[in-house]
């Protein structure tokens, strides 16, 4: 019965860190022994360590996109602004979840409950993947991957057909100096 409730706990919490994605991925698989056998090599330090530096950078990112977030308002670019409030609100649930998590694994560690505490841990290597896909999807809201220029030079080749004089400014006509005749014969 234990058993099968922890199961039921970690097929939840996938559900939870991947109903963003449901539409663009496909469904998730459900976690088997396999999952507990990958973790099960990873010590219960090394699972601490990992967990504090995922939570670390999530929360990192977190803060990124809610300032691009107030520069979206600041702008009062309403588009922009919805886009990456949308990302922000996700990243807020996967912290969230996350921070249960840690909470949790460290309890079943301190338990020695290896199980729930790969499962636990389970979550916690998923959801920084997810933030950081939000993140990129935020900076796309922004229009920041378009402007990055990282690396990037531009080489700018004139045809030589171009005219020399300024086509802006042309000269002014030549000035009429026939009259033309009178539109009405009664005049």
């Amino acid at each position: 019965m234990n058993l099968t409730r922890r199961a039921s706990h970690l097929l939840l919490g996938v559900a939870l860190l991947a109903a963003p994605a449901l539409a663009q991925q496909p469904t998730p698989v459900a976690p088997t022994e396999a999952t507990h056998d990958r973790f099960a090599e990873v010590p219960d330090a090394e699972k601490l360590r990992l967990s504090s530096q995922a939570l670390k950078r999530m929360r990192q990112v977190l803060a990124e996109v809610f300032d691009k977030l107030k520069e979206a308002r600041d702008t009062h670019d309403v588009v922009k602004a919805a886009c990456v409030n949308e990302s922000l609100t996700q990243i807020k649930a996967l912290v969230r979840i996350s921070e249960q998590a840690d909470v949790a694994m460290q309890d079943a560690l301190a338990k020695h409950d290896e199980l729930a505490a790969d499962d636990e841990f389970t979550k916690l290597t998923i959801a920084p993947r997810k933030v950081e896909d939000l993140r990129a999807r935020a900076e796309e809201c922004m229009g920041q991957l378009a402007f990055q220029t990282v690396g990037m030079t531009v080489e700018v080749e004139e045809p030589k057909d171009i005219p020399k004089e300024d086509l802006t400014n042309p000269p002014s006509p030549t000035p009429v100096l026939v009259r033309p005749p009178p539109a009405s014969p009664t005049l």
